[in-house]
């Protein structure tokens, strides 16, 4: 869902929850507080309605509320909906809840970490109790349909009928809900792929089973055997209800179990509405889009700060903090930069004679490979390609922030300080350089948040103490570093001693080292789409082996620190050799990029 579908989603959930206030209930039997029915729905449409003119403000460039407000206000929408359904009893709320659902994980956005595993975590929970409560139901089925004895029967049906009422239906929605909020949250989407399409469709079948026909046949089913047994009439006289309650449970268990098998082997590859998504996606990674440098400016000794503007008829895509762009200079290179700035629309920093635009600092580095200097010796008006941005860098939400930057590092974190102290975060900065002339922004970062910054130049000061800095953050904190490789691998042992309580996250300037390939493994690799496969020896990377059958792959350092190259998994086991993914990321079973890294397995699948 994107945020022109979450917007229109919210006006009309707004219209349709005052009008569901203002007219009568649809079930009026069903509700249990008749009296809290409109209140709870007319404070729906007020919080839907101005959560949609927040969200419709937040699109100009001067509309920017706080992420904390905008995601409470989505969590007021899913419990109104939820306490609408369960508590008041109102059943048309159960609708609601697909509706304000997809539009809480979409204002949340791509979910790492620890919240992303939390939401896995309780989409496994409720859905193996809601597995585990129909294979009882379904038993105690085959158990009143098979016995003779009218009063077992009648007991069997109203302990289905307590389990029917009192917790299938929590359990449904917990893990129909849990696993849509994961979908949307993730790089799996609803409708992108078959198996999580088919997954919640089976979903949807087995509540439509239940409150369409299922839950009245129980009760029927009850309601007779309670009958019998009290006239002490024969087990027969229920004919075929026994049967279709066994039925109806068991083709419900069945269901269940299918979605369990779906989700642990994935089949079917992407639907036509993923394939073309990832095609739009692939498209706008690989296209070239053409810039002019618009303004050159140097912001510290040896670092230029550039402004690059579309050409005329070309618009820059939406970025988050973190993101990077691969610029292609004049000479052929490519290189990848952090962007600065706000990440508005197109990049807009707030300043008329920069909107639209992107902004980039690059240090000159008298032992690289010519692009730093090639970029230093760009004027005003040269012209540039681009491509991207993406992010491998994202800023997660955690109860406080400790950024550690060295150098040149400090660029990707300057949107990360902007949006955290627009939405009153907790957060720290320490920021070390050779020199306080060599360091880039300071005087606008000491200007703007003051003691939340700390300047450490080496030529004046020692190096900081890494243990007590992180012992004295909160539990939960979430650390981020970007540097050079000392730096980085000084702030990953401190983080092993110090601080165990956190999550580290770190960018890197360049590839660590890694080893010449010559003690690596073959192994083959099969590409879904195209059914071929390619065998990929010792020395040779698996993205040249891949470009042999697909020209077309993405490549842009070929280093594994730029991500352009992405490949899904489908099967297998990737051996992880890039800097991209996170210590928290290694084990990932579903991504690869094969520029750097290999297999584990003798045979990897890839969505290629």
């Amino acid at each position: 869902m994107g945020g022109r579908a979450a917007l229109t989603t919210l006006y009309c959930y707004a219209v349709l929850t005052l009008v569901a206030g203002l007219l009568p209930p649809l079930v009026e039997g069903a509700l249990r507080l008749p009296e809290a029915r409109t209140p709870v729905w007319i404070t729906s449409s007020v919080a839907s309605g101005g959560l949609a003119l927040l969200l419709t403000h937040r699109r100009r460039p001067s509309g920017r509320p706080s992420r904390r407000l905008v995601l409470s206000l989505g969590w007021l929408l899913v419990v109104l909906a939820t306490v609408q359904a369960f508590v008041v009893g109102d059943l048309p709320a159960l609708a609601g809840l697909y509706a304000v659902v997809p539009v809480l994980a979409s204002l949340a956005g791509r979910l790492t970490g620890r919240p992303r595993k939390a939401l896995v975590v309780a989409h496994i929970v409720a859905s193996a109790c809601w597995t585990g409560v129909a294979l009882m139901m379904s038993a105690v089925g085959v158990f009143a349909l098979t016995s003779d004895d009218v009063e077992h029967v009648a007991g069997a049906y109203a302990i289905m009928e307590t389990f029917d009422v009192g917790l299938l239906a929590y359990l449904n929605f917990a893990a129909t809900m849990s696993g849509l909020g994961a979908a949307i949250t993730s790089q799996w989407g609803v409708i992108r792929y078959r198996w999580v399409a088919a997954k919640f469709v089976l979903s949807v079948l087995i509540l439509l089973l239940a409150f369409g026909w299922l839950h009245d046949t129980l009760e029927t089913a009850a309601q007779q055997a309670e009958r019998l047994a009290e006239s002490g009439g024969p087990a027969e006289q229920l004919g075929t209800t026994p049967a279709l309650v066994a039925a109806g449970f068991g083709f419900a268990f069945l269901q269940l179990l299918l979605a369990t098998l779906l989700a642990l082997y994935k089949p079917g590859g992407r639907t036509r509405r993923g394939r073309r998504l990832l095609a739009a996606q692939r498209g706008t990674r690989s296209r070239e889009t053409p810039v002019t440098v618009a303004d050159v400016r140097e912001v510290a000794h040896d670092v230029r700060a550039l402004t690059l503007r579309p050409v005329e008829g070309e618009r820059l895509p939406r970025w988050e903090p973190g993101a990077h762009i691969d610029v292609v200079l004049p000479s052929g290179r490519v290189r990848q930069y952090s962007l600065y700035g706000d990440p508005g629309a197109g990049g807009d920093t707030g300043d008329p004679d920069d909107a639209g635009a992107y902004r980039i600092a690059v240090l000159r580095e008298e032992d690289g490979r010519g692009g730093s200097a090639e970029v230093h010796g760009l004027a005003a008006g040269a012209r540039l390609a681009i491509r991207g941005p993406r992010n491998h860098f994202p800023l997660v939400d955690a109860p406080a922030h400790l950024f550690v930057a060295g150098g040149i590092g400090i660029v990707p974190f300057l949107p990360m300080l902007h949006r955290l102290d627009a939405a009153g975060a907790d957060w720290r900065l320490v920021y070390r350089g050779r020199s306080l002339d060599r360091m880039a922004f300071t005087d606008a970062l000491a200007r703007q948040y003051g003691g939340r910054v700390t300047l450490l130049p080496s030529d004046t000061h020692a190096r900081p103490d890494l243990p007590a800095l992180l012992r004295d953050t909160p539990v939960g904190v979430a650390v981020y570093c970007c540097g050079p490789e000392r730096l980085v691998e000084a702030v990953a042992e401190a983080m092993s001693v110090a601080g165990p309580h956190g999550t580290l996250r770190i960018e890197r300037f360049a590839a660590v080292e890694r080893p010449d390939g010559t003690a690596d493994r073959p192994f083959e690799a099969e590409l879904a789409r195209s059914g071929r496969v390619v065998r990929v020896p010792a020395g040779r990377s698996l993205l040249s082996a891949i470009q042999d059958v697909d020209p077309t792959v993405d490549r842009s350092c070929e280093d594994g620190i730029c991500g352009s190259c992405a490949t899904r998994v489908l099967d297998g086991v990737p051996d992880h050799r890039d800097d991209i993914l996170q210590a928290d990321e290694r084990e990932r079973a579903d991504v690869i990029y094969p520029c750097v890294s290999r297999s584990s397995s003798d045979r990897i699948v890839l969505d290629a």
